[in-house]
């Protein structure tokens, strides 16, 4: 099973410690790339206001993690270049750097960027406003599709999921990915109707063959929008959902008694770590309520207590923890 680790691997939700000049500007140039804000604070050890204020700072990398929050040392024999560019004068003194609008191609490139806010001195009430009006949010593709024909096709197919006709739905979400083919968001709109499709049970879907062929198209679209949009949430949820029903008893029928154990172990490794994605990507918005909603409770408990009573299986501190929750979230379904 090809992994779902999410390739989005920067270290959010705490302050970087900058090193040296090339470190700084490798940083600036992925930030840019994804459009994504830097806050530099700029200190020194022997400042003890820097000392003072420095919790708040980390405090405030927690809760915004799809923001850059690095601290730079003035007096660092291979960072004190990047003070002086900045032209620091008193410490702490907070930058905020952002990609300028409409220079995406030469952001990236250079490493260049504009400062947006300023601030000196160790002021938490102005360090919490300016990281919260600058702070990046979490990453949504564009919406907007290549066509006019893209999005009637699209929008046709919005309206017949709403009104439960799933094949139909898939019909036209499929019409619009051929008219606009790098759309992320057409790709988890055609993984939910499919998904929808196989649970409806109706015609095209009212067989156990029919229902794992769509299956298999369920995963190749979850896989293409998170390859094509790796750092969209949803679509990560898209991609659990389809790593889930691979694994029910009826995707398993055909697969030998002996392997069918291993096959469900993968698909719920596979899930866990797509849905840790979507959350870690989300803002915490794509939560595992909203994650539940969209699976079957029955088959996710007979997932967990498979997983619960398997004694080959190892479950860490916090895997146990993610299927308390999932556990308690589906006992209020049934």
């Amino acid at each position: 099973m090809a992994t779902t680790k999410s390739k989005t691997s920067a270290t959010f939700g705490a302050p970087i410690e900058v090193s040296s000049v090339s470190e700084w500007n490798s940083i600036l140039r992925s930030a840019y790339a994804n459009n994504q804000t830097v806050v530099a604070d700029f200190h020194a050890e022997w400042c003890q206001p820097c000392k003072v204020i420095a919790p708040v700072y980390a405090n405030l990398a927690s809760q915004q993690p799809f923001t850059y929050f690095l601290r730079v040392d003035v007096d660092g024999n291979r960072t004190r270049p990047i003070a002086a560019k900045y032209s620091i004068s008193a410490m702490p003194t907070f930058v905020v750097i952002k990609r300028p609008p409409g220079e995406e191609g030469a952001a990236s490139a250079t490493g260049k960027g504009v400062v947006v806010e300023k601030l000196q001195g160790a002021d938490p009430q102005g360090l919490a406003r300016i990281t919260n009006t600058h702070a990046s949010r979490a990453y949504a593709p564009p919406s907007t599709l290549q066509t006019p024909a893209a999005e009637k096709a699209k929008d046709l197919g919005n309206d017949l999921f709403k009104k439960r006709q799933y094949a139909a739905a898939v019909e036209e979400y499929s019409k619009a990915i051929a008219l606009s083919p790098d759309s992320g968001v057409l790709y988890a709109n055609r993984a939910l109707g499919y998904y929808k499709w196989i649970q409806s049970k109706r015609e095209g879907a009212d067989s156990a063959e029919a229902r794992n062929a769509l299956r298999v198209k369920q995963m190749q679209d979850g896989l293409k929008v998170t390859n094509m949009e790796e750092r969209w949430g949803k679509g990560w949820v898209r991609l659990a959902e389809a790593l889930l029903e691979s694994g029910c008893e009826e995707s398993l029928e055909n697969v030998a008694e002996d392997k069918r154990s291993e096959g469900r172990r993968a698909s719920l490794e596979g899930a866990e770590e797509a849905l840790t994605n979507a959350i870690q990507l989300s803002e915490g918005k794509v939560k595992i309520g909203e994650f539940v909603l969209h699976i079957s409770p029955l088959r996710l408990f007979m997932f967990l207590m498979f997983q619960r009573h398997n004694p080959s299986l190892r479950m860490s501190k916090r895997q146990w923890l993610l299927y308390h929750r999932l556990c308690l979230k589906i006992c209020t379904m049934l």
